[in-house]
């Protein structure tokens, strides 16, 4: 069974620091998709929304997280692939991975739509998160979703104010665009 918000917060503060604390609205998504579909999560840092994900996805959902950053263990966290393998996500036979590198070069692998549900959360400047956008959404199947984090960063602002006319904001932090 599920953990509550509060009860997977703790747990996961345990073992790894993380920023992302909008819960309610990826898991609203996560739970929308059904076994066989893909969920990526492109600037998973630590691992806290990606940890978030794999706890409300339907058994055979496909996870995909991809970070440049490797985080290590260090007095705060037990490390990245550490806890992915302690929490069930990644390992041999699971339907989670971790693609260690640029997500925007790695986007550039597949030639047709396959996400479902498509979390951006790259580095803030407006160059790094309209590059993300810009490689991912030709890979966003119809009817998908993105959510993307930190829309209180002022570049994040811009470029989605930009980009989108039509679009959900949670929290004045989180944006969900329908496409």
């Amino acid at each position: 069974m599920p953990k509550s918000f509060e009860e997977l917060d703790a747990h996961i503060t345990k073992y790894i620091q993380g920023n992302f604390n909008e819960f309610d609205v990826l898991k609203d998504a996560i739970k929308k998709l059904e076994p066989g579909d893909v969920y990526v999560e492109m600037g998973v840092d630590e691992g806290k929304s990606f940890r978030v994900a794999h706890e409300y996805a339907k058994e055979g959902v496909f996870k995909i997280g991809i970070d440049i950053h490797d985080v290590v263990p260090h007095e705060k966290s037990i490390g990245r692939a550490p806890f992915m393998e302690q929490e069930g996500i990644v390992g041999i036979g699971k339907t989670g991975f971790y693609v260690h590198g640029d997500g925007d070069i790695f986007a550039k692998v597949f030639d047709r739509p396959f996400v479902d549900l498509l979390l951006l959360d790259p580095h803030h400047d407006y160059e790094s998160i309209k590059s993300a956008t810009l490689a991912w959404e030709p890979l966003m199947k119809k009817g998908s979703t993105i959510i993307f984090h930190d829309y209180d960063h002022p570049d994040t602002k811009r470029w989605l104010d930009e980009h989108y006319k039509e679009k959900e904001i949670f929290y004045g932090k989180v944006v969900v665009v329908r496409k």
